[in-house]
């Protein structure tokens, strides 16, 4: 087939899952004989460069994200003229969604959604909370919330499937109204990178193992690693002082996190790594005893995908969504319900139980490494797309649009009313309320999308073959690593 793949990063300049994704998508369909195109904002001349074969919007910069651009339906050509895919896969949480609408009305053309925001999860991060919670302006931010809602399921329901990350966003579409097929399907892992022998352990050398408790994620404030912080410094060091917490990653809030360790008296027993290549990541990973995360944002959560392919067992909340959807509660992690009382505490105590018992780790690890194979290898993901593409064909024959390939003024009239004026002056409203540049500019000279220096055969998982079994990378560091903690013992370490 010939894909089209519309997105909102068509090239990737920072750490960002989605621009990740575009690129393995491409790569690994491609691998699979069929043909990408990627199809988004134009970026400016100073971001890194799409094929020459993608297909371009006039785009303008949202300046409180560096680095993303708001796209609009221009040129001419771009939004009349048949593109030469056979289905259209739209990954994009902007409304150059409805570009695939249109082409599916005027071309007949196939046209596939993913949705990877909850509308409501994401509102309490996205607006001051003096704002949100203010009882004369919550009718209006409710009013908002559904009218973006709607929005989003007017644009998805113009199409022939949906194609979602986890269960919980299947039954919230269902209830606002979405009546094309649903699919759920997670995001794939990048085995170039995830299926390869373990480098030299990453972690300061004061960090002891069976310990170590690690998150790798965006420093932003929807991520809530200030409650993190928190529960750490209050709930988990109190009680193993020879507890450790690494944090992976930058972003906007990234020197207030600092700030607020420092205030707790905790910075000895953490470390801010900073940004790292996806190829360093596994390593991370690998050499943490658990990945702790108290996001409740995340519809899928590819840090947590990461973390349970590498066999490390996750201590997460119970958010009905990503998080929820991918870890099992005493299977493959430990999940904390995020309403009641004293969630920081019974947080802490989950944490405090996974460091605790070394055999219940490892065998949540065992367990996270066989189940997230069964559902994140990249065979398993791709092979799911291409069903959801064929369902989407068999969909556009029993719905076909009316008017494929008429040329008039009502059809003119038509894609202005339903397409083209709501992405126009909602993104108008979206490039203005972004105007004010962020002080936060996101490194841009890692190469996050590298591939690593001894790549694993990416190719094996589009040629048919099993996907590789979990390295016995565990065992392997357990005998690496007993001369030393036994050294450190006899000298009345604290372990």
């Amino acid at each position: 087939m010939r894909i089209g793949m519309l997105t909102d990063y068509v090239a990737v300049d920072f750490a960002n899952g989605p621009a990740l994704a575009t690129q393995a998508f491409k790569r690994n369909m491609e691998h699979r004989g069929h043909d990408v195109t990627i199809i988004g904002p134009r970026p400016a001349p100073w971001q890194r460069q799409p094929p020459e074969d993608s297909i371009l919007f006039s785009s303008v910069p949202f300046r409180q994200y560096h680095g993303v651009r708001v796209p609009f339906p221009a040129p001419l050509n771009v939004i009349s003229e048949r593109p030469e895919v056979d289905v259209i896969h739209a990954h994009t949480n902007s409304l150059s969604m409805h570009w695939a609408g249109m082409m599916r009305e005027q071309h007949g053309i196939p046209a596939v959604h993913t949705n990877t925001i909850y509308l409501p999860g994401f509102v309490h991060h996205a607006i001051n909370d003096d704002l949100l919670y203010n009882p004369v302006l919550a009718p209006f931010w409710e009013f908002l919330t559904g009218f973006t809602e709607r929005s989003f399921g007017g644009a998805f329901n113009a199409c022939d499937g949906l194609i979602v990350q986890c269960q919980g966003l299947v039954d919230y579409w269902r209830n606002i109204g979405l009546d094309v097929p649903l699919h759920v399907i997670q995001r794939p892992i990048d085995v170039r990178n995830f299926n390869r022998p373990l480098g030299e352990d990453p972690f300061r050398p004061d960090f002891d193992k069976g310990a170590r408790l690690l998150c790798i994620c965006r420093h932003a404030g929807e991520k809530s690693l200030n409650d993190l912080i928190d529960v750490f410094a209050r709930e988990v060091l109190p009680k193993r002082s020879d507890a450790s917490l690494t944090l992976v990653g930058d972003g906007p809030v990234h020197l207030e996190l600092q700030e607020q360790a420092r205030k707790l008296g905790v910075s000895h027993r953490m470390h801010f790594v900073g940004e790292q290549p996806q190829r360093d990541l596994p390593v991370w990973y690998g050499y943490a005893d658990a990945f702790v995360y108290m996001s409740m944002t995340e519809t899928f959560g590819q840090v947590v995908s990461e973390s349970l392919w590498m066999g490390t067992p996750v201590v997460g909340l119970a958010d009905g969504m990503g998080v929820s959807h991918q870890v099992k509660h005493e299977v493959n992690g430990l999940l904390v319900d995020p309403e009641g009382d004293d969630v920081q505490g019974r947080f802490g105590a989950a944490v405090l139980r996974m460091l605790s018992d070394n055999a219940m780790r490892e065998t949540f690890g065992e367990a996270a490494a066989e189940r997230q194979r069964q559902h994140s290898a990249p065979e398993v993901v791709y092979r799911a797309y291409e069903n959801a593409y064929a369902e989407a064909f068999e969909h556009l024959e029993r719905n076909p649009p009316k008017r494929v390939g008429a040329k008039d003024a009502k059809m003119a009239w038509s894609m202005t009313r339903d397409h083209v004026w709501p992405w126009v002056w909602k993104h108008v409203f979206l490039a203005a309320s972004g105007a004010v540049p962020s002080s936060y500019t996101p490194k841009t000279d890692v190469p996050f999308d590298a591939a690593p220096d001894n790549p694993a055969d990416e190719l094996y998982a589009h040629a048919g073959d099993p996907t590789p079994s979990r390295a016995a990378r565990r065992t392997a560091a357990r005998k690496a690593s007993k001369p030393a903690s036994s050294a450190r013992r006899k000298r009345g370490g604290s372990r």
